[in-house]
């Protein structure tokens, strides 16, 4: 960001007067937190003289000096278990030279316009802060030393921080008791942000600051949330995909003991009572019969997902792989994969808390997005977005399924019909049964293989349901972008070094809620083309890790960066030593979110079952903000790779999901968890994401390790040896 005032367009000035540093209960700078596409637009807005474009941007994280000098940090980020409070408060340490300890993290609240338009998720959240928060942090740092060189009568330059102290020879204050005393603030040009030679804090390893209240049950989730005089209420949901309300009976439920009310709006069901328990046992007793027009089968959703089908997009084309292809049909190395739906299947189930009065809702909800709460029930309510406040407490476990459609409207409405605040959650098979699912996939890979075994053409051809369409409504998005590059999109490009390639996405209409899930295009994309290339090194004789390297000898920046991620695979897995008689060993590569992962797998079939021994990762996150986090994040990763590989699918019969509970959705559990090793590469001098790049290669290299020890290649998911 530029220090220069003298220009027109996005003045720092303007930047900082928007509120988000206090100092001694006074508001004095703000909005450096913008993620970068509100940043962008604020830009653009002020360019074209539309100052109202700008006024409707709210300042979205706040520092403040507190009394006891801690600093409180007010984050526009939900923290779901990935630990970001820890990289945030990391880097505000940093840069406000206090100790990590001193900085205390808290989820922002709406109406404080502490909030990020954009949702929480895609990997983004600490490395979009990574300069805003510095800068913030900075920008305070030399405020406070100002205020203390006025009082001294000393330069700024003369005065020295050390854990939140200013000092100047024998004077010595907190930044509390300067920010108490000091009433009028200036504005500091742009600070000097510390280099990363000099970081202190960043890149050692630190207790999570979430950590004691997890440990000790005193971390605050929905479930766990109060409000005075609150009611609970059960929904009603229908188990059918497309199910409305044929016949509709209350009138037991209405009757039992503790029942508040019976709401009932169009579609909109739900017993209200005075305990959980007693709107449960009242709702067990409503008689409904559901309308199902559409029986959709799981043989049904096969055939609509399939390549050929729908309307054809190229994302990547170099040469004339197409032409060589087709002229080539009988030398043509040619295969299909397919992967399944699956559910989220995340520990803590949707649930909302709702307070409307008059004009006004406040609402209490684990999500991924406050602004789309604010959005939807605002409208439902048919209120201003300013009369929505929303809360954010701990989510436990989102991976896409907090992202969007969660209880807080139809809480809204309920709250609303009986006037009082309510609570509402899924019971576990609502949760499955009434969901947004990672959509099924189809994948069609051809190769041209040269007789001296190089690659003469390549081509992927991916079919997938409109991820983007059937999220917004619309199909606008993609008329702009030109493809879905959420899902069908989403890492369906090689990043390999082939002179002729070509790769196209052909959308699918499916009669499913589709939704985002950890990795929602790269897992699929990745388990297919590098399942294809270790088919490929197979048939070519070639060992699959420098079949790889060959394909990237380019001086680009992602062939520099995979060529030393394979080649510290190499070293840290063990490559080259000789394997154990029944271990295969599989690797895979994957580029998401700037970062670079490799995965090496050794694996065992005991009795018909795959073992697998030993998961070795390495990773190219940039800077390395918490390494501690980062490998908590790999190891994680590492094991929904796996439940995904080998358990989890969803499936439909009769318009209905098959999976109601976690006994009919099996998942990975600690009897499958092998060695994991995680190494972590320096790289560039900015973070980039580490919560979905370290799932994407655990699949491919599962299907490389069964190819590499029995000879047989894995083409679906899950993998099933019989």
């Amino acid at each position: 960001m530029s220090a220069d005032n003298t220009k027109k367009g996005f003045s720092r000035r303007k930047f900082l007067q928007r509120g988000a540093i206090v100092l001694g209960g006074t508001v004095v700078a703000s909005y450096l937190g913008c993620s970068p596409m509100r940043r962008f637009t604020a830009q653009k807005a002020e360019s074209m003289d539309l100052p109202a474009m700008m006024s409707s941007l709210q300042p979205n994280f706040w520092f403040e000096v507190l009394p006891d000098n801690t600093i409180a940090l007010k984050s526009p980020k939900i923290e779901i278990g990935q630990g970001v409070f820890t990289g945030l408060a990391m880097l505000a340490a940093e840069e406000l030279d206090v100790p990590y300890e001193q900085i205390k993290v808290e989820h922002s609240v709406t109406t404080s316009g502490l909030y990020d338009e954009m949702n929480t998720g895609g990997s983004n959240s600490t490395s979009s802060l990574y300069e805003p928060v510095r800068e913030v942090a900075a920008t305070m740092r030399e405020m406070l030393k100002a205020a203390a060189a006025k009082k001294w009568g000393v330069k700024a330059s003369e005065i020295k921080t050390e854990n939140g102290t200013l000092i100047s020879g024998n004077n010595k204050m907190t930044y509390a008791e300067i920010a108490k005393e000091n009433k009028n603030w200036d504005i500091p040009k742009t600070p000097e942000l510390r280099p990363k030679s000099a970081f202190k804090v960043v890149g050692k390893a630190v207790k999570r600051t979430d950590l004691k209240a997890k440990v000790m049950g005193t971390a605050k989730y929905t479930l766990d949330s109060e409000l005075p005089e609150m009611l609970y209420a059960v929904l009603l949901q229908s188990p059918y995909l497309d199910g409305t309300i044929k016949t509709l009976d209350t009138k037991e439920a209405e009757k039992s003991a503790g029942v508040v009310k019976v709401v009932r709006e169009g579609e909109l069901v739900a017993v209200v009572a005075k305990t959980f328990y007693a709107a449960d046992s009242a709702f067990k007793k409503i008689q409904v019969e559901w309308n199902t027009p559409n029986k959709v089968q799981q043989a049904d959703l096969i055939k609509l997902v399939t390549v050929g089908n729908g309307k054809e997009v190229n994302v990547q084309k170099e040469g004339n792989a197409k032409s060589i292809i087709e002229d080539n049909k009988a030398s043509v190395f040619r295969q299909e994969y397919r992967t399944p739906m699956a559910a989220h299947a995340q520990m803590e189930v949707n649930a909302a808390i709702a307070h409307v009065e008059a004009d006004k809702a406040v609402i209490i909800a684990g999500t991924q997005g406050p602004k789309i709460v604010i959005d939807t029930v605002s409208k439902a309510l048919d209120i201003s977005k300013d009369k929505v406040e929303v809360h954010t407490p701990y989510v436990g476990g989102g991976f896409g399924r907090k992202a969007v459609k969660g209880l807080y409207v139809e809480a809204a409405l309920i709250s609303k019909a009986v006037g009082k605040p309510i609570k509402l959650y899924n019971s576990r098979q609502q949760e499955f049964q009434n969901s947004l699912y990672r959509p099924n996939t189809h994948h069609v890979l051809q190769a041209k293989i040269a007789q001296n075994g190089e690659i003469e053409a390549i081509m992927h051809d991916q079919s997938t349901p409109d991820m983007l369409k059937n999220l917004m409504g619309t199909d606008l998005p993609n008329k702009i972008l030109g493809a879905d590059f959420i899902s069908a999109g989403h890492g369906a490009s090689f990043m390999y070094n082939f002179k002729n390639k070509s790769v196209s996405v052909w959308n699918a209409e499916v009669p499913i809620p589709i939704g985002i899930w950890r990795g929602v295009g790269m897992f699929p994309n990745t388990f297919a083309i590098e399942s294809f290339m270790n088919e490929l090194a197979h048939q070519t004789k070639k060992d699959p890790i420098a079949f790889r390297i060959g394909l990237l000898q380019n001086d680009d920046k992602i062939s520099v960066r995979g060529r030393k991620v394979l080649e510290a695979l190499i070293e840290k897995s063990g490559w080259t030593t000789p394997k154990t008689e029944g271990i295969g060993r599989g690797i895979a590569i994957g580029n998401d979110r700037k970062s670079i992962a490799a995965a090496a797998i050794e694996l065992a079939i005991v009795e018909g079952k795959i073992v697998i021994k030993k998961v070795t990762q390495v990773l190219d996150c940039g800077v390395s903000i918490n390494p501690e986090g980062i490998k908590q994040q790999i190891e994680g990763a590492t094991m929904m790779g796996i439940g995904a590989a080998l358990y989890e699918e969803v499936t439909v019969k009769d318009g209905q999901i098959e999976q109601a509970y976690f006994s009919q959705y099996p998942m990975v559990t600690l009897a499958d968890v092998p060695e994991i090793q995680c190494f972590i590469l320096e790289g560039d001098d900015v973070p980039y994401g580490v919560g979905e790049p370290p799932l994407a290669p655990i699949a491919p290299a599962i299907a490389g390790a069964i190819l590499d020890l029995t000879g047989k290649a894995v083409r679906s998911l899950p993998i099933r040896l019989s």
